[in-house]
C-alpha cells in the first residue's frame, strides 16, 4: 500500500469501514484538497488584535447557579398520573 493509501486506509479503519483502492484514493485526495487550504489558512496575516470570530449571533453560556428552590407537591403531580404507586408513576413494562 502506497504511503499516499495509508491516512485514508488508517482513517476507515478506526470508522471501521472498509474502502477499496479505488475509494481510498479518492479520500486522500479529498483529505489532501481540505490539508492544502487549511495551509492556506495558515498564511494569512492577521493584525495583532484582531478579535476572533465565533458566530454571526451574539452567544453567552446559559449557565445558572444550582440552587435549590420550591417544587411541585409529590401527591398534586400524582392525581394527574393515569396509574401510580402512591410516590411513583407506574407504566406498563417495555421489552
Amino acid at each position: 500500500m502506497s504511503q499516499s493509501h495509508t491516512s485514508a486506509q488508517k482513517i476507515a479503519s478506526l470508522a471501521r469501514i472498509e474502502l477499496t483502492d479505488e475509494e481510498s484514493a479518492k479520500v486522500q485526495s479529498e483529505f489532501d484538497s481540505i490539508l492544502e487550504y487549511i495551509h492556506q489558512l495558515d498564511e494569512v496575516e492577521i493584525p495583532d488584535g484582531t478579535e476572533p470570530f465565533f458566530g454571526a449571533t451574539e452567544s453567552t453560556n446559559a449557565v445558572r447557579e444550582d440552587a435549590v428552590v420550591p417544587s411541585f407537591d409529590r401527591e398534586e403531580i400524582l392525581k394527574n398520573a393515569p396509574d401510580s404507586d402512591g410516590e411513583f408513576y407506574r407504566v406498563p413494562p417495555v421489552l
